[in-house]
């Protein structure tokens, strides 16, 4: 699960909602090397963020593995002053660093489960929770001197005095994203992240450095697609705000969408044997119930006609058609597509695929 509904005073509203249009700093998805772990076990993270706002440099990311089994398993648990902090449980943005503080690792408890109560109906089977926050800052981050609903702070430095001051500009959820994610661990269950192999683009199939296969399965004459035209999960570089749009092959590369024009459709191919039973949800009923699956499409440019679509149903199964429309935009751009599977027991993956408006 991620939640993306922190920032300023902590509210979720209609800033925070989903939105599939990118056109400021935003957080897309964190994707877990174990969506459910194990007590001990170490925990890869990775962060897909993009920031749309042209010139500025990589954001600064802060990760915070705050707290493990809050009360009620609520995340509002968790948040606090500085003093709350354990430092082998934080990873702060080194300022001087060329890249984004986009990757973090932290080891669960060996008595994560063994440390809350066990379940009062005994179907259910015992598990741990952590919360993992973190911070995404289009400025300076710094910890609050004093306890806050957020333990940490974005600005833009204006007084060259070190740290957030008074004469500095406290920044908004425009330029300030604070989020979290959660680890559930068991004994024994694990979940693995969804599989994506490739994307399906008007009537394309596109594989990582690979030429586009039209969908009768010949591959054409045109260069394999490079990891900044095409890419899967932790493949993708940093995307740009700003490209010349000539940079894409003729494959990706479209006219201006000016009134009544035709969409094109685009669906990550994802594996239907990403879809596993839910043990947990199962432990509920007689019923075998499967994960509840769904993909996320997000567009730097032009209009996509489904937001999020359906991909496995826990009852009904894996979905045939799963795929969204998409509008390419009046101007000459060049645009990136971002398709981001999920299901609900924490798993993720995604593609990005670049096109050009010319």
């Amino acid at each position: 699960m991620l939640g993306v509904c922190l920032a300023g005073a902590l509210g979720c509203g209609e800033d925070f909602d989903p939105a599939s249009q990118i056109d400021s700093l935003r957080v897309l998805g964190v994707q877990k090397s174990a969506p459910y772990a194990h007590p001990g076990e170490t925990v890869d993270f990775e962060l897909l963020w993009h920031d749309a706002i042209p010139d500025r440099p990589p954001p600064q990311i802060a990760w915070l593995a705050l707290c493990e089994n809050p009360d009620g398993d609520l995340f509002t648990g968790c948040l606090g002053g500085p003093s709350s902090l354990d430092p082998s449980r934080i990873s702060l943005p080194d300022p001087a660093a060329e890249g984004a503080n986009d990757h973090f690792s932290f080891a669960t408890s060996t008595n994560v489960i063994s440390s809350r109560p066990p379940p009062k109906d005994p179907s259910l089977v015992p598990y741990g929770l952590d919360y993992v926050f973190f911070a995404v800052c289009a400025g300076s981050l710094a910890l609050q001197t004093e306890p806050q609903q957020s333990p940490l702070v974005c600005y833009q430095e204006l007084d060259e005095e070190p740290g957030f001051s008074a004469g500095d500009q406290q920044l908004d959820s425009r330029d300030f994203i604070f989020g979290y994610t959660e680890i559930f661990s068991y004994d024994e269950l694990e979940n693995a992240n969804p599989i994506v192999d490739g994307v399906e683009f008007e009537g394309q199939l596109l594989y990582p450095d690979q030429p586009p296969i039209s969908s009768d399965g010949e591959t054409s004459d045109a260069p394999a697609l490079t990891p900044e035209d095409f890419c899967i999960g932790s493949a993708c570089p940093p995307a740009p705000a700003v490209e010349d749009p000539g940079v894409c092959p003729e494959a990706l590369s479209f006219p201006p969408c000016i009134g009544d024009c035709p969409t094109l459709r685009i669906s990550p191919l994802v594996d239907p044997a990403s879809a596993e039973v839910d043990v947990v949800s199962s432990s509920h009923g007689s019923d075998l119930l499967l994960e509840q699956m769904w993909v996320n499409y997000y567009a730097t440019a032009g209009e996509l006609t489904d937001e999020v679509t359906l991909l496995n149903d826990a009852i009904e199964g894996w979905q045939p058609d799963y795929s969204t429309e998409y509008a390419p935009s009046e101007e000459a751009a060049v645009t990136y597509l971002w398709s981001v599977a999920h299901d609900n027991r924490g798993g993720s993956q995604w593609a990005r695929l670049r096109i050009c408006i010319r």
